[in-house]
């Protein structure tokens, strides 16, 4: 892993170089790089190549400085929200329509819940958790706002529960996003606004879609999930007609 960095951008080169230690060394989160007395020694570069090459991984957001005695290069694996974040700023500045985002998440939401009706291990990995997501949802039928979150965490449960890492992080951006835009509308619900029935119609085909998943039955999962993402959708894409995808804020 050590010995000398040689190269027409050497910073460049030993970004790569320490890009990689990072994402394919094993590192975990927080985990410290070595001192950087211990880089430019073990690299055999300058200190100025050796500050170009953090600034462009701090740039990426792998890493971030951290002062004090136990202070050092700290990583920062990528995560979900990271992604959603990036994916957010892309849609943004294409003035991508809120619809788009939505039909995305309408067509592949119910692969992912057809994908957990698929998976063997269903009784014992997904069906317990989709419960527990649904029985949340039951205690929050007087707070809408916590109910339409808690519905939302019931929707992302299905695509983190559907077994394919890809798919996860694919429609996982996609639902970051438009959660962020749900929860934003439902925020903005006048008082004394009644949804009793759509309340009682949500948790109903949340049950439904967690018999079907139990029972293997793909087809049957497919077609109830997308019915469900539709008609979940409609409220916020009806109060804001011709909006376009929002980024998420920096925390």
């Amino acid at each position: 892993m050590g010995g000398p960095v040689r190269g027409l951008s050497v910073a460049e080169e030993l970004a790569n170089v320490l890009r990689n230690r990072v994402l394919d060394g094993g590192m975990r989160d927080g985990d410290l790089l070595p001192k950087q007395s211990e880089l430019l020694a073990e690299y055999q570069v300058g200190q100025t190549t050796l500050r170009q090459a953090i600034r462009i991984l701090e740039t990426e957001g792998l890493v971030t400085v951290r002062r004090g005695n136990t202070g050092g290069l700290a990583v920062q694996l990528p995560s979900e929200v990271d992604a959603a974040r990036t994916f957010g700023l892309v849609l943004r500045s294409r003035r991508v329509p809120l619809e788009d985002l939505a039909a995305a998440v309408r067509n592949l939401e119910p692969t992912c819940a057809a994908m957990c009706a698929a998976r063997e291990d269903r009784a014992a990995e997904v069906v317990p958790r989709l419960q527990a997501l649904h029985e949340r949802c039951a205690e929050l039928v007087d707070d809408l706002p916590a109910f339409v979150r808690a519905c939302r965490d019931f929707h992302e449960g299905i695509v983190e529960l559907c077994g394919n890492t890809t798919m996860q992080l694919l429609l996982g951006t996609a639902e970051t996003l438009w959660s962020a835009h749900e929860h934003h509308w439902v925020d903005e619900v006048p008082d004394g606004s009644d949804f009793t029935e759509r309340i009682k119609s949500g948790l109903a085909v949340h049950r439904a879609l967690i018999d079907l998943i139990a029972e293997g039955d793909v087809d049957g999962a497919h077609g109830l999930a997308r019915r469900h993402v539709e008609f979940a959708q409609s409220h916020p894409l009806e109060a804001r007609p011709g909006h376009a995808v929002k980024s998420l804020p920096e925390d």
